[in-house]
């Protein structure tokens, strides 16, 4: 179930990374005006730091699953009893 939802975390992670590299070629090619250019900039920006966020904290909870696999099992059968 973690490594599932780990899984799923850094999918997501690898594609807003490549939203952002297109975002950057639009940004690069010239073809928006002033204030499209500064918005998407601002939009890049801000999705830049929700990615590190949660590329970081998908890696903490593997790191923290790997080194103690006990976590993995109380989570699975506390979610099993809900």
């Amino acid at each position: 179930m973690l490594e599932g939802i780990i899984r799923s975390s850094l999918e997501i992670v690898t594609r807003a990374e490549r939203l952002i590299e297109s975002a950057r070629r639009v940004l690069a090619s010239g073809s928006l005006d002033d204030d499209e250019a500064y918005q998407m900039h601002l939009e890049v920006e801000r999705l830049t730091d929700v990615v590190f966020v949660a590329h970081e904290a998908a890696r903490l909870v593997q790191r923290r699953i790997e080194q103690h696999p006990e976590i993995a099992r109380r989570v699975f059968i506390q979610a099993t009893l809900h």
